[in-house]
């Protein structure tokens, strides 16, 4: 079965949420549990109430299963996001610094390890929602300066690119055939200009 055009050319936001899962995290485990030898990768030992980084995947099947609390990343507080959504106030022309998978991240820890972020998750929700909704507007903009051999689009995160890749693929695609087109008439106009030139100079021989 072949997939929709529009998918041809991106990731589901469910994908990238699978693939976010793959960044470490800490966790503060409530019982020890011998090392876990995995295809590919290998759970550490881990002991009761002393700090371990894992795989978020894996801190999610202890969340759930009660065996661990999620020690939410730093920049995941109402502070530092506050911070940084005046920086994108300040700066108009310039993403702030957040994690590559800084969205996908958020939303899986405030649907399900809640009780473990330091701040009310309704006003976690909200300010990344404002910066979700600057970070948008910024890169519509920024889509304005589009050529046919790049975009400078610096600072946004996998799942923000993913969103603009379709619309920037088919810009770009358009302002490459406007350029071959113009290359094309000026290399045109100039052999004509040169044969006329030629013309001329034999007739006044």
């Amino acid at each position: 079965m072949a997939l929709p055009e529009s998918l041809t050319y991106n990731l589901s936001p469910p994908e990238i949420s699978f693939l976010s899962e793959n960044e470490y995290i800490t966790i503060l485990p409530r019982y020890s549990m011998k090392k876990i030898e995995l295809i590919g990768e290998k759970i550490p030992t881990l002991r009761g109430m002393r700090r371990e980084r894992v795989p978020l995947w894996v801190a999610l099947i202890l969340k759930s299963q009660d065996k661990c609390n999620i020690v939410p990343p730093s920049w995941l507080e109402l502070d530092f996001l506050k911070m940084k959504y005046e920086e994108e106030m300040k700066l108009p022309h310039k993403f702030s610094a957040l994690p590559w998978h800084w969205l996908e991240i958020s939303k899986i820890l405030l649907a399900k390890a809640p009780d473990d972020l330091a701040d009310p998750s309704n006003k976690l929700k909200s300010i990344i929602q404002d910066l979700r909704e600057i970070r948008l507007v910024k890169s519509r903009k920024g889509l304005k300066e589009l050529n046919e051999s790049n975009i400078q689009l610096d600072g946004l995160s996998f799942m923000e690119i993913n969103e603009l890749r379709p619309y920037i693929l088919k810009v770009m695609d358009k302002l490459m055939n406007l350029h071959d087109s113009i290359s094309r008439n000026n290399v045109e106009a100039e052999t004509n200009e040169n044969e006329y030139e030629d013309g001329e100079a034999s007739e006044d021989e």
